[in-house]
C-alpha cells in the first residue's frame, strides 16, 4: 500500500512538474491587443506617469486570414499607459490598467475592447429631452451590460459634456470617446460598470454654455465674454441630475459621482465641480480651455469657494502635438498651484500628460479608461 501511494504521489508530482515546463507563467495585469490588419507586433512598451517605459511580456494567442490577437502584461501599479510597436510602427499610447480588458485596432481605429464580448455596432442608450434656456436640449442616458435596476448596491453615475460625441464611432471626423466600450471593458474586469449621462452640447451654443463667467476673459473675449456656464451647471445639478437619481438606480453619494468633459466641457466640467463638491467627488478636465482666465482670475475665484472638507478629486489631462492642446498645456500644468494656494489637498489632484496627444475625441478615448480608474479607485 505504502508502495502504492509512493508512486502516486510520483506521478502527481512528475505531472506538476511538466506542467509547469510546459506553459508558461505571467505577472501582472492582462491586457488583450487585436489587430484586423494582421501586422506583426514587435513589442509593448509600458509607461509610467513619470514618462519612463519597460518592455512588457507579450506573446501571441492567435493569427488567422482576418486578425491576430496578443496577451500583453504588466504592473499596473507601475505603470498607466502602453504603446504596441507594429510593422515598425508604434500606436499611440493608450491606458493600461486594471480596468482595461483590451484595445482592438480596426477599421474604425482603436477602441476599448472586452475580452469574451462580441464588437457592438449599436450602442444602446435612452434619450430623453429637457427645456434649457428657451430651447430642447438631449440628454442620453447610458447603463452597463449588467446594470440591474433592482440591484442593493447603487450604480456610480459619470455625467458628461458633449454627449453627442460619447458614443456612436461616426460621431466626428476622429471617432467617438468610447466610453461605453470602456465601461464595458471596466465591468468586465472589476464586476461592476456606471452609468453615463451625456448632455448634448450642439455648435451654435457650445461656446456660451460652457464657459463659465468668473471674471475678464484672457482669450478670444467675442466669443467667449459673459459665458452662460452657470446656467449650464444650474441645469446639470437641479433638472439632468434629479431626473437620473429618480429613474435610474444610482447612487447619490459624491464619491459615487463624476462630472467629465473636454476642452470647453473640461473647464465647464471643473467649474460644476468646483461649484457643487457637496454632488460630485471626482472631475475629470481632459484638454480643458483653462487659458481662457489668467491665474489671478482663477485663485481669486477658487478663493471664493467653501469646500469644508469636502474636496473633489481632480484629473487634469493635457496633450500637446497641436497648435490648440499646445495653447491649453501651460494653463492646465499651472491649475495644481492655483488649487495648491488655497490649501486644496495635493492628493486630490492627479496630471498625466501626452506630448502626442492632439485635440481630438481619438486621444480623450484614449485616456478614459485613465480617468475612471482615478474615478474608482
Amino acid at each position: 500500500m505504502k508502495r502504492i501511494v509512493c508512486i502516486v504521489l510520483a506521478l502527481i508530482i512528475c505531472a506538476a512538474v511538466f506542467t509547469a515546463c510546459g506553459e508558461k507563467t505571467h505577472t501582472g495585469h492582462k491586457v488583450l491587443f487585436r489587430e484586423d490588419t494582421v501586422s506583426d507586433v514587435v513589442k509593448a512598451t509600458l509607461i509610467d506617469n513619470d514618462g519612463k517605459t519597460a518592455d512588457a511580456e507579450i506573446e501571441q494567442l492567435s493569427k488567422d486570414d482576418d486578425s491576430v490577437l496578443y496577451a500583453v502584461y504588466g504592473d499596473t501599479k507601475k505603470y498607466c499607459k502602453i504603446v504596441f510597436t507594429r510593422d515598425d510602427s508604434d500606436t499611440e499610447q493608450l491606458a493600461f490598467n486594471e480596468y482595461v480588458s483590451g484595445w482592438h485596432y480596426s477599421s474604425h481605429g482603436i477602441y476599448p475592447f472586452t475580452e469574451g464580448k462580441d464588437e457592438v455596432d449599436v450602442i444602446d442608450y435612452a434619450r430623453e429631452t429637457f427645456k434649457f434656456n428657451g430651447e430642447e436640449k438631449e440628454v442620453y442616458i447610458c447603463t452597463p451590460d449588467g446594470y440591474d435596476k433592482n440591484a442593493k448596491e447603487k450604480y456610480p453615475v459619470i455625467y458628461m459634456t458633449d454627449g453627442q460625441n460619447l458614443f456612436e464611432r461616426n460621431a466626428t471626423t476622429y471617432g467617438s470617446w468610447g466610453v461605453y466600450e470602456s465601461v464595458r471593458s471596466m465591468e468586465k474586469n472589476t464586476g461592476r460598470g456606471a452609468v453615463i449621462v451625456g448632455i448634448s452640447n450642439p455648435s451654435l451654443t457650445r461656446d456660451s454654455e460652457l464657459t463659465p463667467d468668473i471674471g475678464d476673459v484672457a482669450a478670444e473675449p467675442e466669443n467667449y465674454e459673459n459665458g452662460k456656464g452657470k446656467d449650464f451647471s444650474d441645469f446639470v445639478v437641479n433638472t439632468v441630475v434629479p431626473f437620473v437619481e429618480k429613474n435610474y438606480n444610482v447612487s447619490t453619494k459624491p464619491e459615487d459621482n463624476a462630472i467629465c468633459g473636454s476642452s470647453s466641457g473640461g473647464i465647464e466640467s471643473f467649474y460644476i465641480g468646483i461649484e457643487h463638491p457637496e454632488k460630485f467627488g471626482a472631475i475629470g478636465a481632459l484638454s480643458p480651455a483653462f487659458v481662457l482666465y489668467d491665474d489671478d482670475t482663477w485663485v481669486k475665484y477658487l478663493k471664493s469657494k467653501k469646500f469644508n472638507d469636502n474636496y473633489p478629486k481632480v484629473y487634469l489631462y493635457c496633450g500637446e502635438a497641436n497648435d490648440l492642446e499646445s495653447q491649453l498645456l501651460p494653463s492646465t500644468k499651472s491649475m495644481p498651484s492655483n488649487l495648491e494656494i488655497i490649501n486644496y489637498p495635493k492628493d486630490k489632484i492627479y496630471e498625466t500628460y501626452y506630448d502626442k496627444g492632439m485635440h481630438n475625441e481619438k486621444y480623450w478615448r484614449y485616456i478614459f479608461p485613465d480617468f475612471l480608474k482615478f474615478f474608482r479607485k
